[in-house]
């Protein structure tokens, strides 16, 4: 049998954000990035990736992300070096942009963190800061030359606590399970607890008075929003304020 679609996708990008870099520099948007990725798997494999992504949505249909309006819920998580950082220290230096991923083995989340590192200097010339989320363990999340390419940080999530907290959070059915573990992903591992739950991928932007002003979760994880709607939410948040 040959590899799991998703092997395959893994092992013929390499996507991890140093890579990723080289897509989106030549002026690709975000969704163009991903549809970029879905491309490359092969007909015969897009069956089964496909079906991965249906199982993602379907066991995701519980969950209910926070919206905008409703207040972002504080948080303390550590990078992949070991400081913490919490949305109450960052809020009071601005609005923060909090992007929630799966995982450093997924490459829709690797060409999401490469997209917004090229936009974090128009994110941080409006006063905002951004960091992403992950369930991985600090020594299962980037590798050194991963972390190396991003000047926002990565922040470990055990247990998904804090996605929880922003209502993203589901559980694997047994048949996602078993697809997971065909093609060597071994959640257990990289997360840490036997839960096998994953956070859907969400951006929110929270402003200084917690009060959430952008918020989107996608439970097709193929879809993010886009950086270029975050740069945009916050000229609008501050045009408000002046």
């Amino acid at each position: 049998m040959g590899d799991h679609p998703v092997a395959w996708l893994r092992s013929r990008t390499n996507m991890g954000p140093d890579t990723l870099l080289a897509i989106t520099e030549y002026g690709m948007s975000l969704q163009a990035s991903l549809a970029a990725i879905q491309n490359a798997v092969p007909c015969d494999r897009a069956g089964a990736l496909n079906a991965l992504v249906t199982q993602a949505i379907e066991c995701s249909r519980q969950t209910q992300p926070l919206q905008t309006g409703d207040e972002g819920p504080n948080f303390i998580l550590s990078d992949a070096r070991g400081s913490a950082t919490a949305l109450r220290a960052l809020l009071l230096e601005g609005p923060a942009v909090i992007v929630f991923c799966r995982g450093s083995w997924c490459p829709y989340c690797s060409a999401e963190l490469a997209a917004y590192q090229l936009a974090l200097p128009a994110i941080t010339a409006r006063g905002a800061n951004l960091v992403a989320i992950s369930p991985e363990i600090r020594d299962d999340s980037l590798t050194d030359n991963e972390i190396d390419a991003l000047d926002f940080e990565v922040l470990s999530d055990p247990g998904n606590l804090t996605a929880r907290k922003f209502g993203l959070v589901y559980a694997l059915d047994s048949e996602s399970r078993a697809q997971f573990e065909a093609f060597g992903l071994n959640l257990e591992a990289a997360n840490g607890d036997a839960s096998w739950r994953l956070p859907i991928p969400a951006t929110f932007l929270i402003d200084n008075d917690r009060s959430i002003v952008f918020a989107s979760a996608e439970p097709d994880y193929r879809q993010r929003a886009e950086p270029a709607d975050v740069v945009a939410a916050l000229d609008n948040l501050s045009g408000r304020d002046g």
